[in-house]
């Protein structure tokens, strides 16, 4: 299992805090950017100009989050890139629903409510497998003392983590029909990160994705937790959004469709297949009503290599290579401890990691 890569923030003001990031990551952070240039030429339906898109994502960020715009500039200068290209990587998802409104089958989330005991929650994070260099695990200190963790991509704000009150945001994506509206809205990295740096608990944190309004289709999953109990809900925004997807039974698990009631007639998952929803059922499945107390049982659950409906990606090489895809991280959140356990790779990875460290 590779290593995974991690950074320490030193400073606190916002720009500045870009600034550290992009100096120390100037070759990833440029790789990066170019990786994600050469996936919208692949991934773009017709004509899309990526520079006057970015332009326009830094121009939506600067009005919609300005805290953020400070440190999106800091990276960039930092990194010595113009800053729209910065703001492009924070406005990915955005971009591309406005180059191509379908998808492929990515991510794959489970939390899991123990009766008396706290939450269990691990995220798959499945991406284009050109990424699989472009990733860390980011931990940003605040002046008050706080700490938030996030295992995101270098150049990116913020996606799936954890903050010091307990509360942590994993992300799915999702299509929807109103996706296609050809305008940005508040960037679901953004959110997160906002969701991250703020929010005390899962209702301040619902009411925060509740707030704005998103352009790209994404379940925010949002979890609270303490050593007795948690709660978790996924919030399933979307254009004319958002919709609320409860746990049942102790369980809440999430795959790449809407399940919520105001967004279903919209959904575009049965345009990439059937995985979204195979993925779904068999965990459940699998599952059988237990709620599991520890992350390794779901990540055992996790390990499935199904040619359709697989929840342990791993690439097609018979695709071009920008479009390979595959699990780049494997991460189960702490919401007690307020940490990140993350490993490179699928759930099989992390599985045969665990067992060579308890062999004899």
């Amino acid at each position: 299992m590779d290593q995974v890569r991690s950074f320490t923030s030193s400073v606190l003001d916002p720009y500045e805090r870009g600034v550290e990031f992009g100096e120390r990551h100037r070759d990833e952070v440029a790789r990066t950017v170019a990786a994600y240039h050469r996936l919208f030429e692949a991934r773009a339906i017709g004509p899309f100009d990526i520079e006057a898109w970015a332009e326009r994502a830094w121009q939506v960020i600067c009005g919609l989050a300005p805290v953020a715009s400070q440190e999106i500039r800091g990276i960039a200068d930092g990194a010595g890139l113009p800053v729209r290209e910065i703001a492009a990587l924070n406005a990915r998802t955005e971009l591309l629903a406005i180059a191509n409104p379908t998808g492929v089958d990515e991510c794959s989330t489970v939390v899991s409510l123990p009766p008396g005991r706290q939450p269990v929650a691990v995220q798959t994070w499945d991406w284009y497998d050109a990424m699989s260099e472009n990733w860390l695990h980011w931990t940003i200190p605040h002046p008050d003392g706080r700490v938030v963790e996030t295992v995101t991509e270098f150049g990116v704000l913020g996606k799936i983590g954890v903050n010091a009150y307990g509360v942590g945001v994993l992300l799915n994506m999702l299509h929807h029909t109103s996706d296609t509206t050809g305008q940005i809205g508040y960037p679901v990295h953004l959110l997160s990160r906002h969701i991250l740096d703020t929010a005390r608990d899962l209702d301040e944190a619902v009411a925060m994705a509740r707030s704005v309004t998103t352009s790209a289709s994404t379940s925010l999953t949002i979890v609270e937790g303490r050593a007795d109990g948690g709660r978790a809900v996924a919030v399933e925004l979307f254009p004319d959004g958002p919709g609320l997807h409860e746990s049942e039974d102790g369980l809440l698990v999430r795959t790449n469709h809407f399940v919520s009631e105001p967004a279903r007639d919209g959904c575009l998952a049965a345009t990439i297949g059937p995985g979204s929803e195979i993925r779904r059922t068999k965990i459940l499945t699998t599952l059988d009503g237990r709620a599991p107390a520890a992350a390794d049982e779901v990540v055992a659950v996790m390990e499935d290599h199904a040619d359709v409906g697989g929840v342990c990606a791993h690439p097609d090489r018979s695709l071009e290579p920008v479009l390979q895809h595959a699990t780049l991280a494997t991460v189960a959140i702490d919401t007690v401890g307020h940490t990140l356990s993350v490993s490179t790779g699928g759930p099989c990875v992390r599985e045969r990691a665990l067992g060579s460290a308890v062999s004899p």
